[in-house]
């Protein structure tokens, strides 16, 4: 049975209903209720409740789930059907180290690549952080972080690299679905994508990777500290 609505301290999406019926959308919908915590890891979803719930027929609802398992959220265990991927600590680290190579990757391409216009979405998206930290808002920081991510991902211009991030940080999702947030941090986060944002503007590829791969790891050491110190993740 599908679990009720969950509040969550950092909602990475917002869910919203299904529009349609093609798998596609189905698709987005049930990876937006992963993604929000409507439904957790190991949860199992019951497809017959499912397909009255989205209002969509069985057949795309069934092929949507197979998109799903093929992008990593979704697992089909015999005698126990479809259930929420469940990432254990090892997967998690072993995503960070994919964020960081990916993200180092897509830095140094962007540093030879990106254009007047890709900066200045990254000084723009930076800034809404800052903004958003000051006043305490820390889902809209959440979700401009992840804005921020994508917006150098596609600075790259790799497309293949981009759809590996995504998958990788969505992955993420699974193991951490909330985080204790320290100011201290976010301002190390900001002024970490600021060194992102000056190596790509002086064109200089390697201190942009060295950047980028820092402020994964980094990132992945903060994580690691929000549970040693009893944080929920």
């Amino acid at each position: 049975m599908i679990a009720s609505s969950r509040d969550l301290s950092d909602p990475p999406y917002q869910a919203s209903p299904a529009t349609g019926g093609g798998t596609d959308a189905i698709l987005r919908r049930i990876e937006e209720m992963i993604l929000t915590g409507e439904v957790l890891p190991g949860e199992r979803l019951n497809e017959l409740a499912l397909s009255r719930r989205l209002n969509v027929s069985r057949a795309p609802l069934r092929e949507a789930v197979r998109g799903l398992e093929q992008l990593g959220l979704l697992e089909i265990v015999p005698n126990r059907g479809v259930l929420v991927r469940q990432v254990s600590m090892k997967d998690a680290l072993d995503l960070y180290d994919l964020r960081a190579a990916l993200f180092r990757g897509a830095a140094r391409l962007a540093a030879r690549r990106a254009l007047p216009e890709d900066l200045l979405r990254l000084r723009q998206l930076n800034e809404a952080m800052r903004e958003a930290a000051a006043a305490e808002r820390f889902a809209d920081y959440y979700a401009r972080n992840l804005d921020f991510h994508t917006a150098l991902m596609a600075a790259g211009g790799n497309v293949p690299m981009a759809r590996a991030y995504d998958r990788a940080v969505k992955g993420l999702h699974l193991f951490r679905r909330r985080s204790l947030v320290h100011p201290a941090q976010l301002d190390l986060s900001l002024q970490e994508h600021e060194d992102m944002i000056s190596a790509i503007n002086a064109h200089d590829a390697k201190a942009a990777g060295d950047a980028a791969e820092r402020h994964i790891m980094l990132g992945r050491d903060r994580m690691l500290d929000t549970l040693d110190n009893g944080a929920p993740a």
